[in-house]
């Protein structure tokens, strides 16, 4: 007996399924949790470099002393005076010397540069290095004035702000490289820049208020450097021209700050009475 019935065609349909019910098939409402997720441990792990490298740099000036740091980075005075338009100036580096004592610095840690290029700016640098321009010396009216913009670099070297700035720099730079994003790289790279924060800047300004204060016995110096940067930030406006100025809390607002401390200190605001000497380059200097 044939157990094929003749004719009988037999027919296979394949099971269906909700593809909704994959687990390894990705819809958007996976799509949208896997995003979110992703950019929640972004931020953590943003954070969390942030914290670290911040504690990092914090840390640093206790582990590494001024005259230590001098020590280390005592070839930078040597690149400095290497440029012929830069010379070491023993008599400012005297006034660098006295405004030390009064803002609690190691004796013989501060040396003053003179550049003789056209610029308003100044700087410090590591070990003890401070940078003058000419092109900002010869419009301060008076000595206090320039020991203000001193002081104010000094104040920088006091809170070590060059060697955290280059420390946070490096960080973020070798943990960027580390994520191999170009884009991460220059991400982070500007978030650990060299320039100062605002916060910096203001400390510096009210360590340096107190310095001439307690060097002349008045604050006007601080006044009048602050009323000659606003006229020099009106004056360049355009041209761009105020490299010192672009990392500074604004101007008005320090000279509000110097009005500030003379009435908590009980010194007088009264006009900086002595000559600036450094308005124009010696007849001595190379």
């Amino acid at each position: 007996m044939n157990i094929f019935a003749r004719g009988l065609s037999i027919q296979y349909e394949a099971p269906k399924f909700n593809e909704k019910d994959n687990p390894n098939i990705l819809h958007d409402t996976h799509h949208g949790r896997e995003i979110r997720a992703m950019l929640i441990y972004l931020a953590i792990t943003v954070v969390v470099i942030w914290a670290l490298v911040e504690v990092a740099v914090r840390a640093m000036p206790y582990a590494i002393s001024l005259p230590r740091e001098k020590q280390w980075f005592s070839f930078v005075g040597k690149e400095l005076i290497a440029d012929k338009h830069t010379q070491q100036d023993p008599q400012i580096t005297a006034l660098a010397a006295r405004l030390g004592k009064h803002m609690n610095l190691p004796d013989n840690l501060v040396t003053v540069y003179i550049s003789e290029q056209e610029i308003p700016n100044a700087y410090a640098t590591f070990g003890g290095n401070v940078v003058l321009y000419r092109g900002l010396l010869k419009e301060l009216p008076s000595e206090e004035s320039v020991a203000a913009v001193l002081a104010h670099e000094m104040a920088h070297i006091k809170h070590r702000d060059p060697l955290r700035g280059m420390s946070r720099g490096l960080m973020y730079s070798v943990i960027a490289a580390m994520l191999g994003s170009e884009t991460q790289i220059d991400a982070l790279v500007s978030i650990g820049s060299l320039k100062y924060s605002r916060d910096m800047e203001r400390a510096a300004d009210n360590a340096a208020i107190e310095a001439i204060a307690k060097e002349y016995g008045n604050v006007g110096g601080a006044s009048q450097l602050f009323a000659t940067l606003e006229e020099i930030e009106q004056k360049d406006h355009k041209n761009h021209n105020i490299a010192w100025l672009s990392t500074h809390p604004d101007t008005r607002e320090r000279q509000h700050n110097v009005q500030q401390i003379a009435s908590q200190l009980g010194y007088q605001n009264s006009p900086a009475k002595l000559p600036n000497i450094w308005q124009s380059k010696s007849p001595q200097t190379p």
